[in-house]
């Protein structure tokens, strides 16, 4: 309703559709729209791992199972890391506001693992890598709309649309698929056996992927937004070319 009430339409101009084989050539070069999928597609993996894995988590390690709708519940949180953007990407700007979001998710799994059993820290963790989930869950929006303009400034394609679903859509699915999968198979090498209790080996594994397993592959995500940072610091110029050809 917010969005409906205050937003307005700039550009009036009707826009060609361009077909799909010309949109695929706008990847082409485009390595920075390449870097943002990566990580997106690898947020998306280890935020799986992270939310379908909880219930496991409180449910056979912490003995409780009713915890998961509270601990679910206290992620809203992730809603102040997501306004807090702008004021992020003006101090670290967007690569390194992405590695901030990454860094406090990974950061609070690994200290879930170290506070063990006891609730009431394993919740601070918790928040602060709900902070960091909306933060690393919210930039890759903004960047993909970048890695256009540099798609166009390479190729002469601005392939908007083609891009954005692939490098937001896309990822949501595949990572979803993929992080939905890893920890199951990775539990069953613990010896977990549902609705039964665990050895102390399936409870180390049930530890294991809810704790290390998504702070590993958050923290890998980090690899292609060190790399994206060179795009990020030739952006301005890239524009002004960019502005000076359409004009």
């Amino acid at each position: 309703m917010v969005a409906f009430k205050n937003l307005r339409e700039v550009n009036v101009e009707k826009i060609k559709s361009i077909p799909i084989k010309d949109s695929v050539k706008a990847i082409k070069g485009n390595w920075p729209w390449i870097l943002v999928v990566i990580a997106n597609l690898i947020f998306w993996i280890a935020l799986t791992i992270r939310l379908s894995t909880v219930v496991y988590y409180c449910q056979y390690y912490l003995g409780d199972k009713s915890l998961t709708v509270f601990i679910n519940g206290i992620m809203l949180v992730q809603v102040i890391g997501m306004i807090s953007i702008p004021l992020l990407v003006k101090r670290f700007n967007k690569y390194g506001t992405m590695i901030l979001g990454f860094i406090l998710v990974a950061g609070g799994h690994i200290g879930i693992f170290f506070v063990g059993t006891n609730i009431e820290l394993m919740i601070v963790f918790w928040i602060i890598a709900s902070l960091g989930q909306g933060i690393a869950c919210s930039m890759p929006f903004a960047m993909l709309s970048d890695t256009v303009d540099f798609g166009e400034w390479k190729t002469g394609i601005r392939a908007s649309g083609f891009l954005t679903a692939i490098g937001s859509a896309f990822c949501i699915k595949a990572g979803s698929g993929i992080g939905g999968f890893i920890p199951a198979v990775v539990m069953n090498l613990f010896g977990y056996v549902p609705n039964a209790v665990q050895s102390s080996t399936a409870l180390f594994g049930i530890q294991f992927v809810f704790t290390w397993l998504p702070a590993i592959i958050f923290l890998c995500g980090i690899i292609p937004m060190l790399f994206y940072r060179k795009y990020e610091q030739n952006e301005n110029n890239i524009l002004l070319d960019l502005a000076k050809r359409n004009s």
